[in-house]
């Protein structure tokens, strides 16, 4: 017999569905099975044996980003935080001066804008970091310059990043699959949730290849 999770919920936290923010409540239970996800994502994109990695968030997708912040931790890498706005992006162009970064994840339109206020370059601050994790916008921006991101994006409630540069952005196989309206992508959830999705919209345009896999569509968001 199944035993019930009966612990106050891990947190309040929101989408963008395209037309405004939706209320997320989530569980103790599904940030505790996606650690283990990401685990095996983050270990598929070379990130454990002490590789180090930057994730750049904002505290309103602390839902999407803990669970792959303890999975790296537990797969055996470092991490360092900077926030996503352009404020931070002179932190985030140190901690890609100072250390050896296998990957970074979560860069914005909004990096970037720091970035350009700064007078550095794209490839001056990412052209030495393996894995670059950038979300629509700031992927096609880097791109232009000559570099190689992966597909990092928000999609919904979910997390779905790409295992190679310029292939789909995937979420975890174990907790979502996905659909199109169109060309706008639908998330459901798989596994017991304290929100069950079913064919939810999101805010993403995109091009479905399979039920875990799609191409964002060209955008200036961020």
């Amino acid at each position: 017999m199944t035993a019930v999770d009966d612990r106050p919920l891990w947190a309040i936290a929101a989408y963008d569905d395209g037309e405004r923010r939706v209320d997320w409540p989530v569980s103790y239970a599904e940030i505790e099975r996606g650690m283990g996800g990401a685990m095996g994502i983050l270990a598929g994109l070379g990130v454990k044996d002490r590789a180090a990695v930057l994730w750049c968030s904002v505290l309103s997708e602390s839902a999407h980003f803990w669970p792959f912040l303890i999975g790296t931790m537990i797969g055996g890498a470092t991490f360092s935080l900077a926030d996503a706005t352009s404020s931070d992006a002179l932190r985030v162009a140190m901690f890609a001066r100072r250390l050896r970064l296998h990957a970074v994840f979560g860069v914005n339109n909004a990096i970037l804008d720091g970035l350009d206020e700064l007078g550095h370059s794209y490839t001056e601050v990412f052209g030495g970091i393996a894995i670059i994790g950038a979300r629509p916008g700031a992927y096609e921006r880097l791109t232009a310059a000559g570099l190689t991101p992966h597909w990092f994006v928000l999609c919904g409630p979910a997390l779905a990043i790409a295992t190679e540069p310029g292939g789909p952005a995937r979420v975890d196989t174990n907790e979502w699959s996905l659909a199109s309206d169109g060309d706008r992508i639908l998330v459901t959830s798989l596994r017991p949730r304290a929100t069950t999705f079913d064919r939810t919209p999101t805010a993403v345009r995109g091009t479905l290849v399979d039920s875990t896999g799609f191409v964002p569509h060209p955008t200036g968001g961020s």
